[in-house]
């Protein structure tokens, strides 16, 4: 008898809710706790830039469609051995780059502090889209000393949190059983939790979890993952800060529309991510438009409840009744260049576009892509960057090393707020076979040219040589300009000292040529100098010049047999 009046009683309870429902007044909003209203939220975290991360990690996750925060440290060549993950990949495949600082080798006073963690987050900020907030988690790196006061020195201008207070951190052993155990109490909290490691895979490099282990933990993951919010822990932890302040209110309400006001005491400028809101609407919508500001989006209707969207402090939200759009975006114009289209570009380091508005009066724009190919709609120099709202783009990504005479073509890819598609190609533009001009431009060594000695810099100084100077690094001096004089037979080159070996240095080198430059006699220039710590000879980067091809770049380092050996050139 006991057993039957349990039942009852729940059955009461669910009809209870049926009527409390069905009688609710349409507008009444509830916050889910989690995305997509989901019970708990979990993330991976990978430190460090480990080539295990390109080579193991990464492929995983984007097979199974898991997201994951990866903590960079730009100026080690781990760095750069995995560049076109960080740098293109990452983006498109939901994967969240953080500062991890440049070098993960602590700071030895209050400037270099500054240093490390600056150019962290400004390489960072360069490859997520334009309109995307500048806060994102930090960590200074384990076994690393600091200078006393340097987070309250930093962090007003580096905006950073410590996101760990909002988590539960993974304690436990390198188990199979345990991984797991800690995801599914994710769900059965109601709680964020958090594993950190670093290498994964057969190959990895510390501080890791045995292959089979990981991979469990990945494969328990994709069969949850409907009811877990496998998160990021930048988009985490805005989301539960936003939430905790935030509230809605009606402005208006029909039967053909509702508008809302989602409020929070958050900054909108650093938290940006949507909150996920659920609102009662008219019994007789199937669809559901729903426009913040520039964002449109439609949602199904589900038993007159609507689940959408939205970001506190972005203005007000109207819902109305719609139809689902089935039609894409209007193409676009797309012009080479950072105004009128251009033929011709002198850079080959640097790509510019810019392109007309989209048009769906339908569902409206969601996000603008742009990819850069050797072909009309390739992808063969880099394939798709989120370029957000944003139509107009200007970048300078490491990898980029065009081809004079190569035509180049960019790609937009406009996506409506269904999630349909456009494409629209550009005609395409060549880089110049002989420049005009020369300097050197930042960065070198992932910092500035603020870091070389401004002495040997100067217009008309006796010597053209300019060497690494840790002080000038701090200065925030930027820019250099090398004069030749007539016969001189110096060259310009930059020289950085006590290298142990060429492959430990992560390079990045911008140069251009005055209008009136001459090659010397010789035929050649050397720009860039590598040396070890007894002055002898690593590496070195040369410019050239051939009658009929123009100017070309072409490298030189020390093989293991002691003799020059050149690296593939870029005419």
């Amino acid at each position: 008898m006991k057993l039957k009046i349990n039942y009852f009683a729940a059955g009461l309870a669910i009809f209870a809710m049926a009527i409390q429902n069905l009688f609710a007044d349409n507008g009444t909003t509830t916050i889910a706790k989690w995305k997509d209203n989901k019970k708990g939220a979990f993330t991976l975290r990978f430190d460090d830039s480990m080539m295990s991360h390109k080579d193991h990690t990464v492929p995983n996750l984007v097979k199974r469609g898991l997201a994951g925060s990866f903590f960079l440290n730009p100026a080690t060549n781990r760095y750069g051995y995995g560049i076109d993950v960080w740098e293109s990949l990452a983006g498109r495949a939901g994967l969240e780059v953080c500062p991890h600082t440049m070098n993960h080798t602590g700071a030895a006073d209050l400037a270099e502090a500054d240093y490390e963690i600056s150019q962290a987050f400004n390489y960072i900020w360069t490859l997520n889209p334009p309109d995307k907030s500048k806060l994102y988690p930090f960590d200074r790196g384990g076994a690393t000393t600091w200078p006393d006061g340097y987070m309250e020195a930093v962090q007003s201008k580096y905006p950073f949190v410590n996101y760990r207070s909002e988590a539960v951190s993974y304690n436990g052993a390198d188990s199979k059983t345990d991984l797991i155990n800690f995801a599914k109490k994710a769900m059965n909290d109601d709680a964020w939790h958090i594993i950190l490691t670093h290498g994964t895979g057969p190959n990895l490099e510390w501080l890791g979890f045995e292959v089979s282990n990981f991979e469990a933990l990945l494969d328990f993951l994709v069969t949850v993952k409907d009811g877990l919010w496998i998160s990021t822990a930048g988009d985490t932890y805005k989301y539960i800060m936003e939430r905790k302040s935030a509230t809605v209110g009606i402005i208006e309400e029909n039967q053909n529309l509702l508008r809302l006001e989602l409020k929070s005491d958050t900054d909108p400028l650093l938290f940006d991510y949507p909150l996920t809101l659920i609102s009662e609407v008219p019994a007789s919508w199937n669809y559901c438009h729903v426009r913040q500001g520039d964002l449109q989006h439609i949602y199904p209707v589900n038993s007159g409840r609507v689940m959408y969207e939205a970001v506190p402090g972005r203005g007000e939200i109207v819902l109305r009744s719609s139809v689902m759009d089935t039609s894409v975006p209007g193409k676009v114009t797309v012009n080479d260049g950072s105004a009128v289209d251009i033929d011709e570009s002198p850079f080959v380091h640097q790509v510019s576009a810019n392109w007309s508005a989209a048009d769906d009066g339908e569902s409206g724009i969601a996000r603008y892509w742009y990819r850069i190919g050797t072909t009309p709609g390739g992808s063969e120099v880099v394939d798709w960057i989120d370029n957000g709202l944003e139509r107009t783009v200007t970048t300078t990504r490491t990898k980029f090393s065009l081809v004079r005479g190569e035509k180049y073509f960019v790609t937009v890819k406009v996506v409506n707020g269904a999630g349909l598609e456009s494409e629209s190609v550009s005609d395409g533009f060549i880089v110049n076979t002989i420049p005009g001009h020369i300097s050197f431009l930042e960065n070198f060594d992932a910092g500035y040219l603020s870091q070389w000695n401004e002495k040997f810099a100067r217009t008309g100084s006796t010597s053209n040589l300019l060497y690494t100077s840790v002080k000038a690094a701090r200065d925030g001096k930027y820019g250099l300009q090398v004069h030749l004089a007539a016969n001189n037979r110096n060259t310009p080159r930059i020289i950085k000292q006590e290298v142990a070996e060429a492959k430990d240095i992560f390079t990045r080198l911008y140069f251009k040529l005055d209008k009136d430059f001459k090659m010397p006699a010789e035929g050649s220039l050397q720009i860039l100098e590598l040396k070890d710590a007894g002055g002898e000879f690593v590496a070195g980067v040369y410019l050239g010049y051939r009658e009929g091809i123009g100017f070309h770049v072409y490298a030189l380092y020390l093989d293991d047999t002691g003799y020059r050996a050149s690296l593939p050139g870029i005419s």
